[in-house]
């Protein structure tokens, strides 16, 4: 959870029976103390340790009490994209809704932003997004679409931004409309890369005069956003599972300009990243 409200929730904690505070035994812990016979230790990061069930469930029903009720919605959807910097693979967009209890459920489990998970993490974690959101939605953009896309956008003047607001709004609409109509207030935020072209296309689809719409950075620190990298992350790693398998080659130990050289790259690879692309190795999908 944010760091800080450590010092709340110690003191929400304080005030349940059974609970006494402990000394601190090293200088990364905020708070330590015993509920009935069973350990709870929070860490200055925002982690938060309890070694038994018992104890777990105290700590997430406070959690509750604390995050859950101050929220200024009933559901928030979240989007993010990987791939888009990356000359192999697709660009993949994401989006995903969550009540506030499902978010506080998410981060419980280990949901976070995707950039700081290893793959076979990503992989786990995007099955409990699925399992536990109130809806979500996936968009792969495979290489040859994407160098069409990016052509023809430019053809118009227009760059990759356009592409990422139009993604970013159609994942956004496809969860927005398969929610309950009665979920109440609904919140969208984006990680922002260009406000008004994202708000003009978002306005195509959405009454944004009934949705409250947030752009800004590091948006992946709210939960929603940080389940949609996950997913879109996610989806990336298997598309490319997926060629290596069909092409018979590691995708991911090809240099630029092994690609360069395959009559095939632009089933791959987007091939106007690779023109002017200096360097022999695959970066970590943005």
């Amino acid at each position: 959870m944010d760091p800080e409200k450590l010092t709340e929730l110690r003191e929400l904690l304080l005030r349940r029976p059974s609970v006494e505070l402990l000394s601190l035994t090293n200088p990364y812990e905020s708070f330590r103390m015993r509920i009935d016979s069973d350990l709870v230790v929070g860490y200055t990061s925002g982690k938060i340790v309890a070694n038994s069930p018992a104890a777990a469930k105290v700590v997430g029903e406070v959690i509750r009490e604390l995050l859950v009720e101050a929220r200024d919605y009933d559901v928030l959807i979240g989007s993010d994209e990987a791939g888009k910097g990356e000359w192999l693979g697709p660009m993949t967009v994401a989006a995903v809704a969550f009540t506030p209890s499902q978010a506080v459920d998410a981060a419980a489990r280990g949901v976070m932003d995707s950039k700081e998970l290893s793959v076979p993490k990503i992989l786990d974690l995007a099955e409990v997004v699925r399992e536990d959101s109130s809806g979500y939605n996936v968009l792969v953009i495979g290489p040859e679409r994407f160098n069409r896309l990016l052509k023809d956008a430019r053809a118009e003047g227009k760059n990759l931004n356009d592409i990422l607001a139009w993604a970013h709004a159609r994942v956004i609409q496809q969860v927005y409309g398969g929610l309950s109509n009665d979920l109440g207030r609904i919140k969208v935020v984006i990680d922002e890369f260009d406000r008004l072209r994202t708000e003009e296309r978002l306005r195509r689809v959405l009454n944004l005069e009934r949705i409250e719409l947030e752009q800004g950075p590091r948006a992946e620190e709210e939960m929603a956003v940080a389940a949609a990298s996950i997913l879109a992350r996610a989806e990336w790693e298997l598309w490319v599972d997926r060629e290596s398998k069909r092409l018979d080659i590691d995708l991911r130990r090809m240099t630029q300009q092994e690609a360069r050289m395959r009559k095939d790259v632009g089933t791959f690879a987007k091939t106007s990243y690779l023109r002017g692309a200096q360097g022999n190795s695959t970066s970590a999908p943005s």
